[in-house]
């Protein structure tokens, strides 16, 4: 779809999300839940056997597990495509790993490069990328034609995405404050409605 025909509201995104979410709230908890268990046992490993990584772990992990994280976000784009999703789907993007690690590196470099100007570049490419990685992984594309892709689609409503940024980000926050139990609903949610932009926004059949 032309991004110039597609527009959201936040609210109205997050309420379709939440719908969309019925039937399915267990798999993407289930699917978080091995995400940090990984996360943890990695960590585990790594400080056990070589200490002197302590410091860089967290970032290790984050790469190593960065194409799980990368499969989480593609249940949400599935589901927004009403496809069924399971949770072992999690894992069908190590195949590609070098073009995510590559896409990851140069997203990392470029928001930090914006950081140390002027702050505020490094804010837009933040929200810029952020679909980046799953046009890499869902469509097959090249990781500079995915970046240019993603930064062009949300630039021309960029405030809307960042809105949504934080929006959700306080949802979350909120929804672990009593004992993490809203998560059940946050969490789905918010991954259910970032799907269902990049349905709308770079789907054909729409």
């Amino acid at each position: 779809m032309n991004v110039e025909e597609y527009s959201f509201s936040i609210t109205g995104v997050l309420k379709e999300g939440f719908r969309r979410s019925y039937g399915v709230k267990w798999i993407f908890m289930g699917a978080v839940l091995i995400y940090y268990i990984i996360q943890i046992m990695m960590g585990l490993a790594i400080i056990t056997l070589i200490p002197s990584l302590s410091q860089v772990v967290d970032q290790i992990i984050a790469i190593l597990t960065l194409p799980i994280g990368v499969g989480i976000v593609i249940l949400g784009i599935n589901r927004a495509r009403q496809k069924e999703i399971r949770i072992p789907d999690i894992f069908n993007y190590y195949g590609i790993y070098p073009n995510l690690l590559l896409a990851y590196i140069l997203m990392v470099l470029f928001v930090v490069l914006g950081f140390m100007l002027l702050i505020l570049p490094g804010i837009y490419l933040a929200v810029a990328y952020s679909f980046t990685l799953p046009l890499v992984a869902d469509k097959g594309m090249h990781v500079w034609q995915a970046m240019e892709l993603s930064r062009k689609t949300i630039t021309k409503q960029w405030f809307r995405f960042f809105g949504l940024g934080i929006v959700a980000v306080v949802l979350i926050v909120v929804s672990a404050i009593p004992f993490g139990i809203g998560l059940i609903w946050s969490i789905p949610t918010v991954y259910i409605a970032y799907g269902l932009l990049y349905h709308h926004l770079f789907d054909e059949e729409d």
